[in-house]
């Protein structure tokens, strides 16, 4: 972030890597993550682990003034969706690097038109184990894949990984949904490869999206370019260069809530988004089909 942010204050367990990063930043280290809200409010604090920041910490910092950054979804489970909602500040705990707020996604003029109704959405988000969870990859993967398609009426998946609860799941993740328009959904998603890269493709009969985090293009039917954008020339100030890492589209997004507030929470798109999420982890322990509407019928009644 450069000048763009001062630290004030770093938190974290008791480790040599904190102490480290405390002294390189030159500001104090903390062990308790309310004490250290309390004794350095901030205008933002960036989250890189739940760990040991409770979602009661963080919606009181919220309610405090101050913006949350997490690299981990606030709601994991159906509970925790009311609470991680702010309503004395909305948007106030916002999850990061969301792909709809990537440069690629944010260049793409409005396509929704051309690609009415879709056939094939697909949805691949791989990490390297420091880029971020399985599950905030598969939260969202939904939410990207949602702003395109109805709730699917149906999921099945597969986890190449320990089956456990939504925060503990790790390894390859592989989905196929259908949808109530006759259409299809792929999504795989993983924190365990070798690179980390996002892509959405949205297949329809007039034409085909693509969007990676950097760049987008559209297709008609024909084959000619309809729109396209190509990753933005480095910047003067590296704080905002076009993102290349996973850090960077953490920046990227960072640097856009400095100017501007966040836009507001969309719970339903958030609910939807989880219900799809256990939908597939649900599909995954029974080898069956699972319907994303009934799980979230379920946990609403």
């Amino acid at each position: 972030m450069g000048a763009a942010v001062h630290p004030i204050g770093v938190g974290g367990p008791r480790s040599t890597e904190l102490d480290t990063l405390s002294k390189r930043l030159g500001c104090p280290a903390e062990h308790d993550f309310r004490k250290l809200r309390i004794d350095r409010p901030a205008a933002f604090i960036l989250v890189l682990s739940l760990r040991d920041a409770k979602l009661d910490d963080l919606v009181a910092a919220a309610d405090a003034g101050t913006r949350i950054l997490t690299l981990e979804p606030p709601a994991a489970e159906w509970a925790e969706l009311d609470t991680a909602q702010t309503p004395g500040q909305p948007g106030a705990i916002t999850t990061v690097p969301a792909f709809t707020r990537c440069p690629g996604f944010l260049d793409a003029a409005d396509p929704h038109e051309q690609l009415t109704p879709p056939q094939l959405v697909r949805f691949s988000s791989l990490g390297r184990p420091t880029d971020g969870s399985l599950l905030a990859r598969l939260v969202d993967a939904w939410l990207a894949v949602l702003e395109f398609t109805e709730l699917p009426e149906t999921v099945t998946a597969s986890l190449s990984g320990p089956a456990a609860g939504p925060r503990q799941i790790s390894g390859l993740l592989a989905a196929h949904a259908t949808t109530p328009q006759g259409g299809a959904v792929l999504l795989e998603a993983a924190n365990a490869a070798p690179q980390t890269r996002r892509e959405l493709s949205v297949l329809s009969r007039s034409a085909h999206l693509r969007v990676t985090d950097d760049r987008y293009q559209l297709l008609h039917a024909d084959g000619h370019v309809l729109d396209a954008s190509e990753p933005a020339a480095p910047s003067a100030d590296h704080a905002f260069r076009a993102p290349t890492s996973f850090a960077d589209l953490v920046t990227h997004q960072w640097g856009a809530l400095l100017h501007r507030p966040p836009p507001p929470p969309q719970h339903d798109a958030q609910t939807l988004a989880l219900a799809c999420v256990h939908a597939c982890l649900l599909s995954a322990k029974t080898g069956q089909p699972e319907r994303p509407a009934t799980l979230l019928s379920l946990a609403r009644s």
